[in-house]
């Protein structure tokens, strides 16, 4: 992978090292969460400490933690007396992962027509904007990037975030996480989800006139297409393995 975090030297007990510490573990979550994301880190994988520490250039103790949390966000499991694995992928797990999904992004946008303002739209028009200049067409041949999916992730997150319930909001986020490797593995190229991605403009105007059941009915209509195109194209097979990039 090539990247690497750089040590410094910062006296102890100082705030500067208490900030650098937290930006190091920050960067390493990240790191993490978008090579397994990714598949660069394959599903099953064992994550060796020792070894990840010396490729990432970064201490164990960062690193562990950085673990334990993708291990709270389903991202990776932690096995007694054998350390840590990257989430396997299954079948059975897809489809509990998108009836989750379903379930809670339905309950998250209900609440968010109880709150919706001003401000909702405002940042459901920059997150559409900035989603449009890059979002899939049919035809298109190219892979299914970390861009593509982070504007994609930012529609969602801002449809639903008008919710206000931090609760419920990190756990759409966590679910979408883990559609997302799925949806990586499944769809080799962008023009998989050219058809529906034109669903995002609809649940957008929707939501924009405050017609709640409409919104609704597009939104889920929305996450069982992308659901159902996931489960029809994915292979299980670990030597079948999306295109990094």
């Amino acid at each position: 992978m090539g990247w690497m975090i750089g040590h410094r030297d910062v006296p102890a007990g100082s705030d500067r090292g208490v900030g650098d510490a937290h930006s190091l573990g920050e960067a390493m979550l990240l790191r993490l969460r978008a090579d397994i994301l990714s598949t660069d880190l394959a599903p099953g994988s064992k994550l060796a400490l020792h070894h990840l520490a010396r490729q990432y250039g970064i201490g164990i103790t960062p690193l562990r933690d950085a673990l334990g949390q993708l291990a709270g966000d389903g991202l990776v499991v932690m096995e007694s007396q054998k350390g840590f694995r990257v989430a396997p992928v299954s079948r059975e797990d897809l489809r509990d992962v998108c009836d989750i999904r379903l379930r809670v992004e339905l309950m998250a946008l209900d609440l968010a027509f109880d709150r919706a303002d001003a401000d909702w739209d405002r940042r459901m028009k920059v997150a559409h904007a900035a989603f449009i200049h890059i979002k899939a067409r049919v035809g298109e041949d190219t892979p299914i990037t970390a861009e593509w999916e982070e504007a994609h992730r930012e529609l969602h997150m801002t449809l639903l975030g008008a919710c206000a319930s931090p609760t419920l909001m990190r756990l759409c986020s966590q679910i979408h996480d883990r559609i997302h490797r799925y949806r990586r593995i499944a769809l080799p190229t962008k023009s998989y989800m050219g058809g529906i991605s034109d669903d995002h403009f609809e649940i957008s105007k929707a939501a924009h006139r405050r017609d709640r059941e409409s919104c609704k009915a597009l939104l889920q209509r929305h996450l069982v297409e992308s659901n159902r195109l996931i489960e029809e194209n994915i292979s299980f097979d670990t030597k079948a393995r999306a295109p990094r990039l």
